[in-house]
């Protein structure tokens, strides 16, 4: 699927995770609009990727929210 990362960062030890989004129409001026939000995007965003739903990379998750609003659609 494709997608876009969003990197949060870890807090103390714990190290940086990525979170996958889908991606909602073009980047404009540095800003990736996003499937899970109306209001709230990426600002300069990673790049679009080829992403696989099962995601085995440690400290690697989809967007809980993207992937039910994906699901919903192909119903």
């Amino acid at each position: 699927m494709i997608a876009t990362s969003e990197r949060v960062r870890g807090y103390g030890l714990d190290p940086d995770r990525l979170v996958w989004h889908v991606p909602v129409g073009a980047v404009v001026d540095d800003f990736q609009a996003i499937a899970c939000s109306d209001e709230e995007g990426l600002a300069v965003p990673s790049g679009e990727r080829d992403v696989p739903l099962r995601l085995e990379v440690a400290d690697e998750s989809w967007c809980p929210q993207c992937l039910s609003l994906v699901s919903a659609a192909d119903e």
